[in-house]
């Protein structure tokens, strides 16, 4: 009998300025429940403490898993700001501050706790170990300070096409993300196949509704005033829908056959004793992509950081 292919499907939620983003969620949920598939939700702090006025999609949630995505996503200063210290002891203790505390979304200031703590006190049933940084654009230091915080699991990296086990944190391999704009076909979901059986797969559930990118306001820097951004037509919002749902039937078809495993189980996975030098670069470069792209970061110390922790000499 063939070998399952292992599909996560996973969903980064983060735009909390635009209330449609809040809305298509509920038609995701909905269509995962009707093909009885499974989700991994990695959930911002903002929009956890948006879901909080929503007591039913809260319940919808609660039946999938529940990841973290940073307190505040494209708040100034992100990740790849904050964390560019020369101490890596110092970065720990910035991210580990930030990733507790409500982002104010125009300052960048920090205010009452909230974050990852929030998170877990609206689902206080769910064992929240998964994280991913916005953008993949992760930083060392600021993992370590996640693994301090109970984070096991990082899907942000791009470091094996296995799931692997370093310094305490189960890594994840790099995602395929999914344009739902084109033609879902095989190839785009199975594209790991011959080599792994193994496929992460990520979707924007605010791609769904809006025609350009949610955060384009904190670009340039924090905003005076939140900014709604040009929205997707109702045709456009119900063909992507529909295109999403013919992926899910097609996985769900694989699933009842046996030829797919869709569970998101967290385990812990093979040991990794070492990495080389340019698997360690390979990895920041294509982590910095986000954040020097739209946010023009520059960073100074955190390719050593990377050094430091993924390759000590």
């Amino acid at each position: 009998m063939p070998l399952a292919l292992k599909v996560l499907l996973t969903f980064d939620c983060e735009d909390f300025i635009n209330d449609r983003s809040i809305s298509v969620l509920d038609n995701i949920l909905q269509l995962l429940r009707s093909y009885n598939l499974r989700g991994l939700f990695f959930l911002t702090g903002h929009i956890a403490e948006k879901l909080s006025s929503f007591p039913r999609l809260i319940d919808l949630v609660e039946k999938q898993e529940v990841g973290y995505h940073s307190s505040s996503h494209s708040v100034r200063p992100i990740i790849f700001e904050y964390a560019d210290v020369k101490k890596f002891a110092d970065a720990i203790q910035i991210s580990l501050e930030r990733e507790t505390r409500h982002i104010n979304p125009l300052t960048g200031e920090l205010e009452e706790k909230a974050g990852l703590v929030f998170l877990r006190s609206l689902f206080p049933t769910k064992k929240i170990v998964s994280f991913r940084a916005p953008g993949f654009s992760y930083s060392p230091p600021h993992l370590e300070a996640m693994r301090r915080l109970g984070i096991t699991h990082d899907f942000s990296a791009s470091l094996s096409l296995r799931p692997i086990y370093f310094k305490g944190i189960t890594f994840y391999p790099a995602s395929v993300l999914v344009n739902a704009a084109r033609r879902l076909t095989y190839a785009s979901v199975f594209k790991r196949f011959t080599t792994s059986h193994f496929a992460v797969l990520t979707f924007h559930p605010s791609y769904f509704v809006n025609a350009e990118d949610w955060d384009k306001i904190y670009y340039r820097g924090n905003p005076k005033s939140l900014q709604s951004v040009k929205p997707r037509s109702p045709q456009d919002t119900r063909s992507l829908l529909k295109r999403f749902e013919m992926l899910l039937r097609r996985l769900s078809f694989l699933e009842r056959g046996g030829l797919s495993d869709n569970e998101p189980r967290l385990e812990r996975g093979r040991e990794q004793v070492s990495f080389t030098k340019e698997t360690v670069f390979k990895s920041y470069e294509k982590s910095a992509r986000w954040a020097t792209r739209n946010f023009g970061c520059t960073p100074r110390f955190i390719l050593d950081h990377y050094l430091e922790f993924f390759y000590p000499r």
